[in-house]
Order: C-alpha cells, then sequence, then structure tokens
C-alpha cells in the first residue's frame, strides 16, 4: 500500500496492466490529435523556424524555471539574449541555459532517433552540472511549503537505474498500439514518481516531453509545452499526481494530460497564426518604404530585441548604413527602441507583446 513518507519502491512498471483503450479518454485523445495536428502545419506557415522555435522556448523556460521558484519574466529573458552574457543576471542565466538546452537535446534526437536512458542522464546534467548522476544516498523526499512530506521517490541507485531502463524500454516502443498522447501522461508520472536526480528532475521531464512529442512524430519541432499549463492549475495537478500514486489509477492523469494539449495547442496555433499576419503587415510596410522586406524580417523576427551591433551585422552594412535604416523603421513606427545599460536595443513591439 502506498504511504507518503515511505520509499516508493513498490512503484509499478510499465506498461502494467491498465487499459489504455477507455472511451471516454479515447474521444479526448482524438480530439487532442487533431489540435496538435493543426498545430504542426501551421508551423510551416513561418517562413523562418528560427521565429517560431526560439521565442516560444524562451517563454516555455520562464514558465518551467517559475515553477523551481526561478522568478523571472519573458521580457527580461529576451532582451538579455541580446546582450553579453556577463551582463545578464542570475535568474535570466538559468532561464537561457535551459532555452539552450532544449535546443541542443531537439538537434541530438534528430540525431539519434530515440531517448534512452544516457540521453536523459546527460540531459540533467546540462541542466544542473553539478549534481548529475542518479540519486545515490536515500531519504529524498518531496515536501511542501510547510515541509510536510508529500512523496518520497524509490531509493537505492540500482532500483532506480531499473526503473529509469524500464521507462527507457516503454518511451522507445512505438508497437504497443498505445497512442502517443495516452503514453505522454504516463511517461511523465513514471519519471516525476522515479525522481531520479537529486535536483531539476521537474525541469527535465518538462524537456522530455515535449522532445517525446517529437520522438512519437507528433510534431515536429518543439513548440508545445506543459509549464504554463502547470502554473495555471498548479494545486489540481499536484492532486492529481498524488491521487495516481494512491490508486495506481492513470485516468484522472491522462485526461489532464489531454486536456492540456487541446489548450495549449489551441492557444500556440492562434499565436502562430498572429505572427504570421503580423509578418506580412511588416512586409507591406518595408515595401512601401523600398526596403528589402525579405531579409529585414527575417533579422528582425528571428531577433526579438538586438543590440545596434548586432543589427549592423546581420544586415551586413556600415555602422552608419545601419544607423541610416534604423532611424526610417523608428520614424515609420516599423520598430521602436530602448537604452538597457549602455545598450539601445530594437525590437518590433506587437511582436514582443505577443510572445510576452
Amino acid at each position: 500500500m502506498f504511504n507518503n513518507k515511505i520509499p516508493f519502491n513498490d512503484l509499478p512498471l510499465l506498461p502494467g496492466s491498465f487499459d489504455f483503450e477507455q472511451k471516454d479518454f479515447l474521444k479526448l485523445a482524438i480530439k487532442a490529435s487533431e489540435e496538435i495536428s493543426k498545430l504542426n502545419w501551421l508551423s510551416y506557415l513561418v517562413p523562418n523556424l528560427e521565429i517560431l522555435i526560439s521565442p516560444l522556448l524562451v517563454k516555455e523556460s520562464v514558465e518551467s524555471s517559475a515553477i523551481e521558484n526561478i522568478n523571472t519574466t519573458t521580457l527580461k529573458v529576451l532582451q538579455s539574449n541580446a546582450l553579453s552574457f556577463e551582463n545578464i543576471k542570475w535568474p535570466e542565466k538559468e532561464v537561457i541555459h535551459y532555452h539552450n538546452a532544449i535546443i541542443k537535446w531537439f538537434e541530438k534526437l534528430k540525431k539519434q532517433g530515440w531517448i534512452w536512458f544516457n540521453f536523459i542522464v546527460k540531459l540533467q546534467s546540462i541542466i544542473e552540472p553539478n549534481k548529475s548522476w542518479i540519486r545515490k544516498i536515500p531519504w529524498t523526499v518531496i515536501a511542501n511549503s510547510l515541509w510536510e512530506v508529500l512523496y518520497t521517490p524509490p531509493v537505492w541507485e540500482d532500483n532506480i537505474i531499473r526503473l529509469l531502463t524500464n521507462l527507457e524500454k516503454f518511451i522507445n516502443n512505438f508497437e504497443d498500439d498505445i497512442d502517443a498522447l495516452i503514453k505522454m501522461p504516463v511517461i511523465h508520472y513514471q519519471f516525476e514518481s522515479i525522481h531520479p536526480f537529486y535536483d531539476w528532475n521537474g525541469r527535465t521531464w518538462r524537456i522530455l516531453n515535449v522532445l517525446y512529442l517529437v520522438l512519437a512524430k507528433k510534431l515536429d519541432f518543439p513548440i508545445l509545452f506543459l509549464s504554463e499549463y502547470i502554473n495555471k492549475t498548479k494545486q489540481k495537478y499536484y492532486k492529481i499526481l498524488n491521487k495516481t500514486s494512491e490508486t495506481w489509477d492513470y485516468w484522472e492523469l491522462i485526461i489532464y494530460f489531454l486536456e492540456w494539449v487541446i489548450s495549449q495547442a489551441k492557444n500556440t496555433s492562434k499565436k502562430i497564426i498572429k505572427i504570421k499576419d503580423l509578418i506580412n503587415e511588416i512586409e507591406q510596410k518595408l515595401s512601401k518604404i523600398n526596403m528589402d522586406n525579405h531579409k529585414l524580417v527575417n533579422i528582425l523576427f528571428s531577433n526579438p530585441f538586438m543590440t545596434v551591433s548586432d543589427f549592423t551585422n546581420k544586415i551586413w552594412l556600415s555602422r552608419q548604413s545601419s544607423t541610416k535604416y534604423i532611424n526610417i523603421l523608428e520614424k515609420d513606427n516599423i520598430i521602436s527602441s530602448i537604452k538597457i545599460w549602455k545598450n539601445k536595443l530594437i525590437y518590433i513591439k506587437d511582436f514582443v507583446n505577443l510572445l510576452t
């Protein structure tokens, strides 16, 4: 029987005996598949994927870090991305670090084609290099702000490796006829329950969550994220995790995740359409003032905030010519500027508003 104060060494191996084909969430899974397919199709409407992926990852990185009490804003991180690293404050550095880990591991996944044990371990070591590898010391507990024990994960390195190896097989098995959108919450729960690392288990899995959707060919790019939804429904999320541990029944967890997919896919689809419309609007404005609209749009949208020096280097003009360009763009209300320390940053106001 589950006891939140005793190590959960009896955590069931996957897939277990749960009925993954219950009609009530299969119907919801069909709707979630439709929304995520629409999102995947819409992602190709944006001419440069860098415009889409990197800014959305910043938003996710901020939301994921907030769950771990690393507090900053999307606006601050977007601005910090334009500055030299030594001028960036610690919370923004942590978020940028997390953002870069997603990009790097997305590229690694495309090359390797599966998520294996060491893939997970190395990903966590990038997020937390000082406390990498599997937990060896027992008595790790999950507690609330009042230091009340909510959950005690499995103990002993060999046991944790056994559970992770089983999870690896479940993640990469696409011949079990279980819809990936139904497997995803089960995988999420299993990883959170194993709690294999000393720190940043949640951040590690939230990266793996979107990478799993890419692995399962539900998405071509990492553009659908969980953290914002968790932050909005935090009490419900933790209540469902606890209930799943007590009952070994994934039903409520699967419903929660399918509702997340539907909600976030719809929101992200709307955002992509607005970005595309804004790109068209800016292109039309640029064409009216006889500027190279295609090249400028790629530069301005790929970098939500840019220093004048970065703009000069990207546009391949002299400092004098690029300053002239910037003055024209500001005069015609295409871009705005802001001074941060000694740096003048340029940006498209409506684009930044969409991202934040």
